[in-house]
C-alpha cells in the first residue's frame, strides 16, 4: 500500500489528476491447504473511466480518446460514446499480455503496447514531492 501511495503522490505531482476507486476486503480460501486468506480488489475503477469518458464527450474536451486497459467493461460507455457522439473517436492501447479482442471490436483503432512504450514514458529522473519538507523521489539508475 506504501508503494501505491507513493505512486500517487509522484502523479499528482507531475500533474496527474488522479480519480480514486476502491478497495473492497475480499476472503478467499486456498485450494491446495483450504485455509482462507484476506486480499483486496479493486472497485469502481472501470465505473470512473466511463464516466469520465462520457463527461468529456459532453464537454467536447477531445476529438480523440485513447483508453489504455483490457477491461470488457468498458464497452458499454464506449458504445454510449460512439452512438452519442460519432464525430469521436476512440482507440485503444491494449497492456502488455492482455488481448481484449472484445474491446478491441468497438474501438475505432487499436495499438498493442510493447516495452518500447513504457521505456519512453517513465517519470522524470527527479520528482519534488514535497518542497517545503523537501521530499524528493529519483528514479534508479538501472529504470533510465
Amino acid at each position: 500500500m506504501a508503494r501505491h501511495q507513493l505512486l500517487v503522490r509522484a502523479l499528482m505531482a507531475t500533474g496527474v489528476k488522479v480519480v480514486f476507486g476502491k478497495f473492497k476486503n475480499r476472503d478467499h480460501e486456498c485450494r491446495l491447504c483450504r485455509g482462507t486468506y484476506s486480499t483486496f480488489e479493486e472497485k469502481q475503477t472501470d465505473v470512473n473511466i466511463a464516466i469520465k469518458l462520457f463527461q468529456a464527450a459532453i464537454n467536447n474536451d477531445f476529438d480523440t480518446a485513447i483508453i489504455v486497459s483490457g477491461d470488457s467493461d468498458l464497452i458499454p460507455a464506449i458504445e454510449a460514446v460512439k452512438t452519442s457522439f460519432p464525430a469521436k473517436q476512440i482507440g485503444l492501447v491494449v497492456p502488455i499480455g492482455r488481448r481484449a479482442k472484445e474491446l478491441m471490436s468497438v474501438c475505432d483503432f487499436r495499438i498493442k503496447m510493447k516495452e518500447i512504450h513504457l521505456k519512453t514514458s517513465q517519470f522524470p529522473d527527479t520528482i519534488v514531492l514535497d518542497p517545503v519538507k523537501n521530499i524528493v523521489l529519483q528514479r534508479p539508475p538501472s529504470w533510465r
